[in-house]
């Protein structure tokens, strides 16, 4: 019921803070442009850092995304997982919102092609994951949809897997109970380029030579 509730709120276009397996996140649906433009607010953050994406399962991940065989043999290598993996977004996920200007390929790559110009040659990447978090993977399913998966921190603060310490950041927001999970570290980012794992951020996963 708890886990049900916070996803209607999301379903109408608001965001929650939830728990998971590293630190607290800001969450929203991730194919409501206007949700998570609110989250651009709320945290302080520059439009040209873009924002990741956790799916609760492979199917919705499939509905979503468009992945490569190298790609996907690689997320079920490591998915539930501290893993952000750059993805194709299909029509649905508000990749715009998400990736509203692109000025270096940390949870988000684009590249032009010669045709330039809005959404004609463009192609936009956008952070993914599956999450080592029952409570937020759940969370995921009951939205029907991706949801945000950046971490709950004003920008230029640390994130925290205190519930206080997020309530004193963002008073009056609706908060999931719950506990965050052990890792210590934020996802590691990758991107998979002509069938080459690239690292783009070190972090809670690391990957073998």
């Amino acid at each position: 019921m708890v886990v049900s509730n916070k996803a209607k709120y999301i379903r109408s276009g608001e965001v929650i803070l939830f728990p998971t397996e590293s630190f607290y996140a800001l969450g929203a649906d991730a194919t409501n442009g206007r949700a998570v433009k609110k989250i651009f607010r709320l945290k302080s953050r520059a439009r040209g850092k873009p924002i990741a994406v956790m799916c609760g399962s492979w199917r919705q991940i499939k509905q979503y995304f468009v992945m490569n065989k190298t790609e996907r043999q690689f997320a079920r290598q490591n998915w539930p997982g501290p893993v952000t993996l750059l993805l194709k977004p299909r029509r649905q996920v508000a990749a715009a919102a998400l990736a509203p200007v692109v000025s270096s390929p940390t949870l988000s790559s684009a590249r032009r092609g010669s045709g330039g110009g809005q959404g004609r040659g463009r192609h936009i990447r956008i952070g993914v994951r599956i999450p080592a978090h029952a409570r937020a993977r759940k969370l995921a399913l009951s939205v029907g949809a991706p949801i945000t998966a950046t971490s709950a921190n004003r920008t230029g603060r640390p994130p925290t897997k205190s519930a206080a310490a997020v309530r004193r950041a963002f008073p009056g927001m609706m908060i999931m109970p719950g506990r965050c999970g052990r890792q210590r570290r934020p996802s590691t980012v990758i991107e998979i380029r002509h069938g080459q794992i690239v690292v783009l951020r070190p972090g809670a996963l690391t990957l073998s030579p």
